[in-house]
């Protein structure tokens, strides 16, 4: 439908950075399924391989 077609052109750029964000994650970092029982653990994980994705694109960044 027009509206529905609408709306997506409206959210695709926030979309786009955010699905390629995941897709990198997963991909690149392996992050496909969580290896450690336990919130903090997991959480620990996720968090780590954020900050992992984030100094790849500092340093790509900065040259």
């Amino acid at each position: 439908p027009p509206r529905l077609k609408r709306y997506n052109r409206l959210i695709a750029r926030r979309r786009a950075a955010v699905e390629t964000t995941f897709a990198m994650l997963k991909r690149r970092m392996k992050l496909t399924t969580i290896r450690y029982v336990g919130l903090a653990k997991a959480a620990a994980q996720v968090t780590m391989a954020a900050i992992a994705f984030n100094m790849r694109r500092w340093a790509a960044i900065t040259g």
